[in-house]
């Protein structure tokens, strides 16, 4: 039906052609003078469209694009201003998307070529170490669950991933891409970018990281601040997950919620007492633990279990789940019969122990097995954190 609704108009035009022609209305054309004509006319209508280009763009456009290139040109090489070692500052972070978007970080230890940080959300915290070269910033240390705080680059305990993510590399240019160990791939798509934050305006770099998933982050890098916005999303686009830096609050320490265990006043069991821990950057957590074993932190006064002389000389969690914790000698002075002496060195280890969330402790006086008049511990041997004396 198609066909003969096709021919039946092309036969009419070729009869009308056939009369047309015979009456002189088509008239032969040269082919050299056609393609001279057509040469001229795409000549011209290539100008053409190259001056209006030209013309289209105002003063203030062009004014624009120049900064903008100049911008992509100047851009800082030193990765430290893209992702600083801060220190004391506690960055929030606001949510949209799911229940994990919000979070806040913190640096806990921060060395020349290296940074600790601790990201917390609604479901964990995850602890990360970042390497800084010359070249790149990629991670080198991730362990998440991890609710206490150890300078896990000294300490030696191993990652829980080795598939780690390259953040930052040069040169810093838009178009510079590169893989790293996790399987993503990652390309800075912008240099010149300032985003609207709710404390202001930040000058930042763009960087889009995919995986085979297809799935796609964007990272903000702001200009002496670090990590800014996070935006995630599906290869559908269907769904978003975006995390904002809201606010920076300087000088101010990471908290940890902590039990302190001490012996009751008819030395009959174990007393709990809540207390909060904080920790400034690069401090460790031992100074503060002995701090509050001796009764010296808020709230801990009546919870005394160490003399003020007695330092914690380390205190670190091993690779073996067992956590070793040495004193000096003068914890074993402590006048007291057995039975107290065995419960005050109780109270110690659950303390410790629910700060590591761990069932061993490993107590040692100047790297030596626990010794004193009542109570004598063999090389390696551990103490059970035991909540069965404590007060209700």
């Amino acid at each position: 039906m198609k066909q003969s609704n096709i021919k039946k108009p092309l036969s009419t035009f070729l009869v009308a052609s056939f009369l047309l022609s015979g009456c002189g209305l088509f008239e032969d054309t040269d082919p050299a003078t056609d393609s001279e004509n057509d040469s001229s006319t795409t000549e011209n209508s290539t100008m053409n469209n190259g001056d209006s280009t030209s013309e289209d763009m105002t003063e203030e456009d062009q004014a624009d694009k120049a900064d903008k290139d100049e911008t992509q040109n100047d851009i800082d090489q030193d990765l430290t201003v893209w992702f600083p070692k801060v220190e004391d500052t506690l960055l929030d972070y606001e949510g949209d998307g799911n229940e994990f978007s919000p979070f806040t970080r913190y640096p806990q230890f921060v060395k020349d070529d290296s940074m600790q940080m601790v990201e917390s959300t609604a479901g964990t915290d995850v602890v990360t170490v970042y390497d800084y070269s010359d070249d790149e910033i990629r991670e080198r240390f991730v362990r998440p669950e991890t609710y206490f705080r150890d300078d896990f680059v000294d300490t030696g305990l191993e990652s829980e991933q080795d598939d780690f993510l390259i953040l930052l590399q040069k040169p810093l240019e838009k178009g510079h891409s590169w893989e790293s160990p996790d399987g993503s791939t990652s390309e800075i798509t912008d240099v010149a970018i300032d985003k609207e934050l709710p404390f202001g305006t930040v000058k930042a770099i763009e960087v889009t990281r995919q995986y085979d998933s297809d799935s796609e982050t964007v990272d903000y890098y702001g200009k002496d601040i670090g990590l800014i916005e996070q935006v995630f999303k599906t290869a559908e686009n269907d769904y978003t997950v975006t995390s904002t830096l809201s606010t920076q609050s300087k000088d101010t320490p990471e908290t940890f919620p902590l039990t302190v265990y001490s012996v009751d006043d008819q030395a009959l069991g174990l007393d709990k007492t809540s207390v909060t821990m904080e920790l400034y950057t690069n401090e460790p957590a031992r100074l503060a633990m002995a701090d509050i074993l001796k009764g010296q932190a808020p709230d801990t006064e009546g919870a005394q279990a160490l003399k003020d002389s007695t330092e914690i000389n380390f205190m670190y969690l091993r690779q073996d789940g067992i956590v070793h914790v040495d004193f000096s000698t003068d914890l074993s002075a402590m006048n007291a019969g057995a039975g107290i002496e065995a419960m005050t060195l109780q109270g110690i280890v659950n303390t410790i122990g629910d700060y590591y969330n761990v069932e061993e402790v490993l107590l040692t006086l100047d790297n030596e097995p626990y010794e004193s008049g009542h109570i004598l511990l063999e090389e390696g041997e551990t103490w059970s954190v035991d909540y069965s004396n404590v007060n209700e």
